[in-house]
């Protein structure tokens, strides 16, 4: 596989029903001719989720203003669309900076998995996991997460409380760790996606779940993108108090509500310790198997209701003050494709729907590997939307192939025109979409397959090229910092592959300037601590 360096736009995102990370590639091409020909691209996001898309919209330089009614996502969002990467660094300087921050809560976690101490009042590992991993009470235990994790995610979580009770943390850096526990803890999750059912063989589940929870910091963008804001509200209110270029549309398209389906992150973003029905019946089974919160309905979704959809959307479009609306919807659910048509052409006609096919996510998969299709309508005057829809669409696959190697590094120098590179070595940015769709489509693929031949198979690769460019005096400064950014995130990726020992070997030979090395072979000790 091609080795690319973890990137904003796609990673540290929490799986959730219906995400739209899988069409990020097709999206940036449909949302690119929407934009405002002058001045920053006013962006409303109102069903936030995960925030792939609001992360997308950020990255190609929009105004982001996104709102969603869960707590998890509104602290995950609250971090990614709302703080820069240079917010980081005068964070947690009691503690010695995030990095020792993390190291510190990481270590404490880690104590607590092996012995069972460092924390007062075990909670998910009283109620949402085994007493012993390698032997669980299939009947009277839940399996959300191995004994271990559960008990990293009490002590990491309670200590976080601790400090900012006691005023060693700021009300932004609480968010920041809280945003880094509430994905590891949904990826260390015994589930397919949604916290309504656990797996039942523990041991035999996969090696994410088996693997023990790292804290990592929240990946951001560079200084030079805008600062978002991100709002905990009802879609309908969101909106109706702002207008805007695109009002991006992601509304629940299934009966999940997602207030239960994803309590247990609401439960750690909270820490009200609520206590699941520990009731079983004669058998020894536990009556609430889920364990989900009573108070799940306090976000309850009329769009989640076959009852209610439709109304729900009529007062939603009602709402809405946007030069295009593109709202995402499966061809199969809850609402009719004819009807969402219909309602939209009552206010913001004319309607272009484009097919899109995605494969599903947080959830389990077809076993012919079929994809679903996601429809994507969008509303405006034609002569504002100026993508061409079949050469458009004929190039949406060629185009997710491309934004894959956005963060991509290159085993050479590169020269593939028109493609811009940051030290030869990786792309600088996106191509504009008029030049995307005006190359001939033969061109386009051949020199996508160019670039795709050329990566870097492996992490010990990629950072001797990054450093190596790095060292060229001939780059400018900035170019120079971006790929020693790029080499850190990279060292950070490859912690848990390789031992402390190897890691500091691979950073020291690598060719770079004594103070760019002396700073990698830091982090390279900080990250492979916490293992």
């Amino acid at each position: 596989m091609a080795l690319a360096l973890p990137t904003y736009e796609t990673d540290q995102l929490v799986s959730m029903i219906g995400s739209k990370r899988p069409l990020v590639g097709q999206l940036r091409v449909l949302l690119a001719p929407l934009m405002a020909r002058k001045g920053p691209t006013r962006f409303l996001d109102p069903f936030c989720g995960s925030g792939a898309v609001s992360r997308l919209a950020r990255g190609m330089g929009m105004q982001v203003m996104a709102s969603d009614l869960e707590p998890f996502s509104f602290i995950l969002n609250h971090v990614y669309l709302t703080l820069r990467s240079d917010d980081l660094v005068p964070m947690f300087t009691e503690m010695g900076g995030i990095d020792a921050y993390l190291s510190m809560l990481n270590l404490h976690g880690l104590f607590a998995a092996e012995t069972g101490g460092g924390m007062t009042e075990p909670y998910l590992s009283r109620h949402y996991a085994p007493q012993e991993t390698e032997n669980p009470d299939l009947l009277g235990e839940r399996l959300f997460f191995t004994a271990e994790n559960a008990r990293f995610l009490d002590a990491v979580r309670e200590e976080i409380e601790h400090s900012w009770e006691e005023r060693r943390i700021s009300a932004t850096e609480k968010t920041v760790v809280l945003a880094s526990i509430l994905y590891e803890a949904s990826r260390r999750a015994n589930t397919s996606g949604t916290f309504t059912a656990y797996h039942k063989d523990l041991l035999g589940s996969r090696s994410r779940i088996m693997q023990r929870c790292q804290l990592q910091a929240p990946l951001l963008p560079d200084e030079e993108v805008a600062q978002g804001e991100m709002h905990l509200c009802d879609a309908a209110t969101f909106v109706k108090s702002r207008s805007a270029d695109i009002c991006f549309l992601d509304p629940p398209a299934s009966v999940h509500q997602y207030g239960s389906a994803y309590h247990l992150l609401n439960s750690i973003a909270v820490w009200d310790r609520y206590a699941p029905s520990g009731c079983r019946d004669g058998e020894g089974r536990l009556s609430d198997r889920a364990g989900i919160r009573s108070d799940w309905k306090s976000t309850y979704s009329p769009f989640c209701s076959l009852k209610h959809a439709d109304a729900a959307f009529i007062h939603l479009f009602g709402a809405i003050d946007a030069r295009h609306i593109v709202l995402t919807y499966p061809a199969s659910s809850l609402v009719s494709s004819e009807r969402i048509v219909e309602l939209l052409r009552a206010r913001h006609d004319p309607v272009t729907v484009i097919p899109l096919q995605k494969r599903n996510q947080g959830g389990r998969q077809a076993k012919d590997g079929k994809q679903q299709i996601e429809q994507v309508f969008i509303t405006g005057k034609s002569d504002a939307f100026s993508v061409p829809v079949g050469s458009g669409v004929d190039r949406l696959p060629l185009i997710r192939r491309l934004d894959a190697l956005a963060s991509a590094v290159f085993a050479r120098p590169m020269e593939v025109p028109p493609f811009s590179f940051l030290g030869n070595v990786m792309l600088e940015n996106s191509l504009p979409v008029e030049t995307l769709l005006q190359m001939p489509l033969e061109t386009l693929a051949r020199r996508i397959g160019e670039l795709e031949r050329s990566v870097c198979s492996s992490g010990e690769q990629a950072l001797h090229v990054l450093l190596s460019q790095a060292a060229n005096m001939d780059l400018t400064a900035p170019v120079r910092a971006k790929l020693v950014k790029r080499s850190v995130s990279l060292v950070r990726s490859m912690a848990r592959e390789v031992g402390v020992g190897r890691l500091k070997e691979i950073v020291m030979t690598c060719t770079a300037p004594q103070k760019v090395l002396e700073v990698m072979d830091a982090i390279a000790y900080h990250a492979t601590q916490e293992e």
